[in-house]
């Protein structure tokens, strides 16, 4: 079993928590002092150090695990494997840290900008390794910099979520990226440069014509602010971590299930929920896979030390639980008519009304906040139907 790096990770939480604290102070604020970005710069040092470590790890396990045979050894053989596993998940979740502080300073669905490729409609790669990249000295010292002038500024290879640019500003809720490089361009620094000044172009204007592929896109603001349920499942929590189960409906078809004994037989206490063929979010999953971004990440959703870090190391477990035909009678409410799309499609579902010019489309990444971000299905289908009145175009997914 690899060392769980306790210590760490309590110093990581804490400095987070007092970000939490900095970030209200600096929407109030007018001027930043250098002295309060001292918890920002503190905890990118400490993810520097400990992802550097991870991968100092990863690396002399693969060459251990190449000096094996399977056939001769299988036993060590899988033992190696399983470690190197375990150090990619811890090394993810020390991303998962510089996520919490990405998503405290900027705006979420603006981030989702930065997860994905700018010419193709799918996620771009993830940062490889910290140690051994070259500039990355030239990276921190502008992060060191900026901070010295109290500008908060994020190494985005610190983070799951942020793939363009080297360094993030943070003064906006739409991030400023930044590359930072010596010398001439090469065909893929001038490929990165472009697709930096397509999504700040984007950022600017509101709108862009060919990202990701699509043609002319506009984003446009919900008018009413997304309600969250993340004190309802952090209550759950709570209470799971004492009773060793617990759930919640926060809202009519939704559901949060937390188990936190792995003693309890599931199926014998969800017997009161009205559930028929509800969409199932199984979050420790997607953690496990190391695919939860570009979503809030859940070290800011689940607040309490003790509950996070058993989260990361699979001693609770949640569950999310939504039925369908809920939202379908909350569309009939507002006069929308949705149809379900096939389970292997990026569509969530298509929906339209006698109004529109067109249906329009939910995607899955859009549905998939309901679970992820803990956010209101009902909410989900107010803000999918502002938007498709005002789009202008027809089949425009969302």
């Amino acid at each position: 079993m690899i060392k769980r790096r306790r210590a760490a990770f309590d110093q990581a939480h804490a400095l987070l928590d007092q970000l939490r604290l900095l970030n209200k102070q600096l929407r109030r604020a007018t001027n930043v002092r250098p002295s309060q970005l001292t918890p920002l710069v503190f905890l990118q040092r400490l993810l520097i150090k400990e992802i550097k470590r991870t991968e100092r790890k990863i690396r002399r396990s693969k060459a251990a695990l190449r000096t094996i045979d399977r056939e001769t050894y299988p036993i060590a053989f899988d033992e190696l494997e399983e470690r190197i596993s375990e150090y990619r998940h811890l090394a993810y979740n020390w991303r998962c840290f510089g996520d919490g502080i990405a998503f405290l300073f900027m705006d979420k669905f603006a981030l989702k900008q930065t997860f994905l490729n700018t010419d193709k409609p799918f996620a771009k790669q993830g940062a490889g390794f910290l140690s051994g990249k070259e500039g990355l000295q030239s990276e921190w010292k502008l992060v060191e910099a900026l901070a010295a002038r109290g500008i908060p500024a994020l190494l985005t290879d610190l983070t799951n979520t942020i793939r363009h640019g080297d360094v993030c500003i943070m003064i906006d809720p739409d991030p400023t990226l930044i590359e930072v490089k010596s010398g001439k361009l090469d065909s893929r620094g001038r490929r990165q440069s472009r697709s930096i000044r397509q999504l700040s172009e984007f950022f600017e204007t509101d709108e862009a014509d060919g990202l990701r592929g699509l043609g002319k896109i506009r984003r446009i603001s919900s008018q009413t602010d997304e309600v969250l349920y993340v004190d309802v499942i952090n209550e759950c929590i709570a209470t799971a971590m004492r009773s060793g189960f617990a759930w919640r409906s926060p809202e009519k078809g939704l559901y949060y299930l937390v188990v936190a004994d792995d003693q309890i037989v599931v199926p014998e206490k969800i017997s009161d929920m009205d559930l028929n063929r509800p969409f199932a979010f199984f979050l420790n999953e997607f953690k496990a896979d190391r695919d939860w971004a570009p979503y809030q990440p859940y070290t800011l959703s689940i607040r309490d030390r003790e509950a996070l870090y058993k989260f990361i190391w699979g001693e609770i477990y949640i569950v999310v639980l939504y039925e369908p035909d809920h939202l379908r009678q909350l569309a009939k409410r507002e006069g929308v008519e949705i149809e379900l799309q096939p389970v292997d499609s990026d569509i969530a579902f298509k929906f339209s009304h006698s109004g529109s010019i067109g249906p329009a489309y939910m995607s899955k990444q859009l549905f998939a906040r309901l679970a992820f971000d803990f956010t209101s299905p009902s909410w989900l289908l107010r803000y999918a139907i502002e938007l498709l009145n005002f789009s202008e175009n027809t089949n425009r997914e969302i």
